[in-house]
Order: structure tokens, then sequence, then C-alpha cells
């Protein structure tokens, strides 16, 4: 298909192919919905939403909109869950964990009709973090910083396990969030304490481009007049140790788990029975939950999305665990490629090169820490004065034996072929590596 419109040079924005009938809604700073919320900034942005921080004049606190795209809008399952948990009054320590909704509404805009999700403000991925560290960090949290974020995680999974939802979308993924109280100031400094001079200072100016169509002609009503850019994280001294669990929008009821087509969590975090089995239950958030846990703690993820076709992830699985199943093996048909019959791995692929070897979880645990590369030791003297106040490790930063032991410990336990097998959140939160 043609492009209709003209490649931007901006990185972090939307597919702009999607202004279209039943796509974005175009959206310009400081727009106005509901005569209430003002639009301020870009937050993000995903395959069906754009995300926007807004400051509601009514209730003077700020907040973020999220507008569906119009073709997911009947359908939108993130609203669904929200709305099934907003009234719920409970104890339980994962609620505080999942965002709320505030409010939603219907936009009415060119290419369709819109819901807008009005929700507290998380803050940014570990991924973004990551990639705005000062120089000289590891691209890693540090142990303590890493336990409490997995312990949250978990709780969060449990209370939407206990309230009967599935998780099932790719917040298994880095758009776990770090939120900040920066970006609910209210609850940081104060009623409304942050100026809009402040949010431009500490979140960047919003960056803008123009949107030409493929003929560098005006793009018309059905896109913005320009692309903004999502904001830049904060500095890290802004951030909490408190996250929320985002991106519902192939969350699903226990009783109506997602169609095989339906289902949302990207290759490198999808349980082996979505491949071979094409379903996927609360047990399937558990393999994705333990793919998690490890990348917080790594900083990369368990398996590689290079080339991430499903056949290498598949061959990465037996490369940590072994043989799959039998009824997996014999289904699976590229395991001539890499394996022998037994599952070892073949000393020649068909291009005279190894394709696969063993590398079992304990070691890959051992491993955290080996490809931070070397810092010279200004930077490791400057880092050390200045890492109490991060929450990333000094480049090089080995994961002790009994932490990498307890690791791998836990995570062979939810990495089960067999999901009824598959530890669930409650002795996940026991176990000693979170519970520390």
């Amino acid at each position: 298909m043609a492009r209709a419109y003209y490649p931007l040079s901006l990185e972090d924005v939307e597919d702009i192919e999607n202004y279209r009938p039943g796509g974005f809604h175009p959206v310009h700073l400081r727009d106005i919905y509901e005569g209430r919320y003002k639009v301020l900034h870009k937050l993000g942005a995903g395959g069906y939403t754009t995300t926007w921080l807004a400051h509601d004049t009514s209730e003077t606190r700020y907040v973020a909109l999220k507008i569906v795209k119009a073709s997911a809008t009947a359908s939108c399952a993130e609203l669904q869950t929200l709305q099934r948990l907003a009234d719920i009054e409970t104890d339980h320590p994962g609620r505080v964990h999942i965002r709320n909704l505030l409010a939603y509404f219907t936009v009415i805009g060119p290419n369709g009709k819109h819901y807008c999700l009005v929700t507290e403000v998380a803050g940014p991925t570990l991924l973004s973090l990551y990639d705005a560290a000062a120089s000289g960090y590891a691209r890693r949290l540090r142990a303590k910083t890493a336990r409490s974020i997995a312990r949250q995680v978990t709780q969060a999974l449990g209370f939407l396990h206990s309230m009967q939802v599935g998780h099932g979308g790719k917040a298994f993924s880095p758009e776990l969030v770090v939120p900040d109280r920066t970006q609910y100031p209210a609850q940081a400094e104060g009623e409304d304490s942050w100026t809009e001079e402040d949010i431009y200072e500490r979140f960047g100016t919003p960056r803008k481009e123009i949107l030409l169509t493929a003929s560098k002609s005006s793009p018309g009503d059905f896109a913005p007049r320009y692309i903004v850019e999502a904001a830049k994280v904060p500095e890290e001294r802004f951030l909490t140790e408190e996250i929320f669990l985002i991106d519902s929008g192939v969350s699903f009821p226990f009783e109506a788990p997602p169609r095989p087509q339906d289902i949302g969590v990207p290759f490198m975090y999808r349980p082996p029975e979505t491949f071979f089995d094409s379903k996927y239950d609360q047990s399937s958030d558990l393999w994705s939950l333990g793919c998690l846990l490890f990348e917080i703690r790594a900083g990369i993820p368990l398996f590689s999305r290079f080339m991430g076709t499903e056949d290498k992830i598949v061959r990465q699985w037996v490369q940590m665990k072994g043989k799959l199943p039998d009824a997996w093996w014999s289904s699976w048909k590229a395991r001539s490629l890499f394996f022998d019959e037994s599952g070892k791995p073949l000393s020649e692929g068909p291009n005279g090169q190894a394709m696969a070897n063993v590398y079992p979880l304990d070691e890959m645990t051992l491993d955290i820490g080996d490809e931070d590369g070397d810092e010279d030791s200004e930077d490791r003297s400057t880092n050390e004065r200045e890492s109490r106040a991060s929450m990333l490790e000094l480049p090089g930063t080995k994961l002790a034996e009994d932490e990498a032991r307890d690791v791998g410990d836990l995570l062979t336990k939810i990495l089960r072929w067999n999901p009824e097998e598959r530890i669930p959140v409650e002795q996940i939160l026991q176990h000693r590596w979170i519970s520390t």
C-alpha cells in the first residue's frame, strides 16, 4: 500500500499512516476536551491509542488522556476492564498499582468515534528510563529497586487475577512503568503545584513537525497539522520506585479468554501454549510475568527480540529448558534446523554453522552484567559517588551468586511447560528473592 504521508524526522511518534478513517483522532497541543481537559504534551502512542498529558481545569490536577483508534473503540477491552475494577473496594496490595479510571467520554472526529479514557498519569517505561540515563550507568536496576518493582508488578497481576481478570497484553514488556508523582504533581507537592512552565522544563518543550501528505500537500481534516514527539523522561530525582501496570488493551475476564487471533502478547513474552495450542488464559499470564521478572533484574529480555520470529523464540526456549513436550516437539517443523531428535543442538546447521547451543537459566542469571562493557576509572569514580541516588547499577556489577541462584530458582518454578505447574502469584510473592 502506498504511503499517504511524507516521512517524518521525529522518532518517538505514532504510526502516521493511521491518520485515516477508522484510525487515530487528530490532536493538537492546547486542544480542550469536555470543556476541562487542556492538552499540554504527548506521553506516548501505541498501535491503538495516543496518550496525552492534560490539565484538568475542573479538578486542578494533571491527567492522562488515552484516545482510542476509531476501529478499536467498539471493543475497547481496557475500558471494560477499568470499569470492572472502578467500584471495587479492597485492601489488596496490588490495587494501588492499577491506574484508576477517572472518567471517560466519546470524541467524534473526522476518522470516526473514539473513546477517551481519563486516568492517573504514569511515568516513563523502564526502557525509556534506561535510554535517558546518565552515561556511565548500566541499563539495569539496582538489586533492591529491582526486587521492589518485581514485587509490585506481581502484586498488580495478583489483584487482577483475584478479580477474575487476565492481563494478556504487552505490559509484560518494558512498558511496565516507574511512575513518578511528578506527573501527578498534586500527590507530590500540593494541589496543582506545577505550572505549565514547570511541565515543559521537566518534560521538555514539545517537539513538533509539520505533517504533509506523500505529495507534500496539507493533510486536511483526517490528520493533525503537526505531529508531536513523546515527552522526554524527567530527571531521575523526580521519579519514585512505585509502579503502575499499564496497557490493559487486551485484558480479558477469565470466563472469556482471548481467541487465538486476539492474543496480544509479543512473541518474546508469549508462553508456549499460545504457539502450539493457540490458547491463552490466566496461567499464560504467569509465563509472561516470569519473562518480565528476569528483564527487571537483568535489564535485557530473557528471549531476544532481534529477528524474533516464532521459530527463533522457540529455539531459545529449548536452549534454556531442553526438549519440548512430545506433542509440541513433533509439531514444530523447524526443529531439524537447530536440534537433533533428542533436543541436542546440531553441531552444524544447513549453512554449515551451529545455529543453537545450550544456555540454561542458571547460567543466564550468573551472566547478568557481562554485557555492560568497561568504564574508565574517572567515570566509575563519579558513578560511585552518585550511586546512592540512582535506581541504576554501576556497569559491570554482577549478581551475587546467592541472588543469581534465587532468581534462577524462582523463574524455573514459573517457566514450566505445563501451565498448570506454574506457581501462582501467591507463591511468587513468598519466594525469597521477592520477599526479602
